[in-house]
């Protein structure tokens, strides 16, 4: 039984993972889409380093504050099982 859901997982991986190549696939001949170029054109990266928004240091601030409060959690208390 492991072994079928483990290769049940394997299988739906790989097709998550091919799934966007198989759809940027190019088209059927004699199709009107078949003419249109598949070569994208580049965009500007003028200032792309620069954060944008905002929000994204206050929410890893958040996330490390998260993870510290609950590794604290975990740790804190009686060290005597509550089972009998």
């Amino acid at each position: 039984m492991v072994l079928f859901k483990s290769a049940v997982a394997a299988l739906a991986s790989v097709a998550l993972a091919a799934t966007p190549a198989l759809a940027q696939a190019a088209p059927a001949k004699g199709t009107v889409m078949a003419k249109v170029s598949t070569v994208r054109a580049g965009a500007d990266a003028k200032d792309g380093n620069h954060l944008r928004g905002g929000g994204g240091g206050i929410v890893a601030v958040l996330a490390v504050i998260a993870i510290i409060g609950g590794i604290v959690a975990a740790t804190s208390g009686s060290s005597k099982p509550k089972s009998p």
